[in-house]
């Protein structure tokens, strides 16, 4: 697959400035007329353009909208929880006027999908939780993690193509396919020192638990069978906390199924979807 050409195809960057707390954040929207919309939400080594496969493939079947986290693409840096963020995003979606939408969170993402679904079900439909976990629960206030930080002494250090490369080698260290390599470190070279702050705080301070006995959403946790990321012993506490849902394991991928084996990953999403 051509992701270089994908990339290209992807919608141009907009833009949803905050008023409450005057930052902005950006988006890519491809509105499909009288097409259900599918909210996609990154992970921490991506940003909007990461779901290129999606754009494409449901292309004349969905409506898509991918959203930057606070830090990463073209949206704006700001120290916050993932509590606030998420009503950041419901700001932006009503800007949009969006009534009702699944969402799609990967990772990071699926993090902010736990606690935006939770707290949303007047918009969101079906939420699917790719790759993630519910947390580290760290107290506020608390220094970068260690991973964390070591993660923003090499961005400071750094040109974009080697830290790129760093990251996706670290998080995908069985990844032969050469095609697929370049276009996630090129993603991930894209991240700043102020990605990683905001990212890792909201990240480690987080504990979904509270949140996920309000999530009755119909849920599908995507997980992968060589993911070095995710814990097996993570996974097992989210399926624990969301016992409705259905679980499925994608084979012989590791932490980025949608890029790694976008067809399988795509194909298990609009199974889902249609149900």
């Amino acid at each position: 697959m051509n992701y270089k050409k994908l990339i290209e195809e992807v919608p141009n960057l907009d833009f949803y400035f905050d008023k409450l707390l005057k930052i902005k954040l950006s988006y890519r929207f491809r509105n499909e007329k009288n097409k259900p919309l599918l909210l996609l939400l990154h992970g921490f080594n991506g940003n909007s353009k990461s779901w290129a496969s999606q754009f494409k493939y449901f292309k004349d079947k969905r409506s898509i909208l991918a959203i930057d986290f606070p830090g990463f693409g073209g949206s704006d840096f700001i120290d916050i929880d993932m509590v606030v963020i998420a009503k950041i995003l419901r700001r932006c979606l009503m800007s949009l006027n969006v009534s009702c939408c699944d969402v799609l969170g990967h990772s990071m993402g699926g993090m902010l999908a736990q606690i935006f679904s939770s707290e949303n079900h007047d918009l969101v439909n079906k939420v699917i939780l790719s790759c993630t976990h519910k947390g580290f629960g760290c107290p506020k206030g608390k220094p970068l993690m260690d991973n964390y930080s070591s993660r923003l002494q090499e961005r400071i250090e750094m040109n974009n193509r080697d830290f790129g490369d760093l990251r996706i080698k670290e998080m995908l260290p069985e990844l032969q396919n050469e095609e697929v390599f370049k276009f996630l470190s090129s993603i991930s070279g894209e991240i700043s020192e102020n990605s990683i702050v905001c990212g890792g705080m909201a990240m480690q301070t987080l504990d979904t638990s509270k949140y996920l006995l309000n999530l009755k959403q119909d849920c599908l946790i995507l997980k992968a069978s060589k993911d070095v990321v995710v814990s097996k012993e993570r996974s097992d506490e989210l399926e624990k906390l969301i016992p409705h849902a259905k679980v499925k394991e994608l084979q012989n991928v590791g932490h980025a199924p949608y890029c790694e084996d976008a067809k399988s990953f795509n194909a298990e999403i609009e199974d889902f979807l249609q149900q």
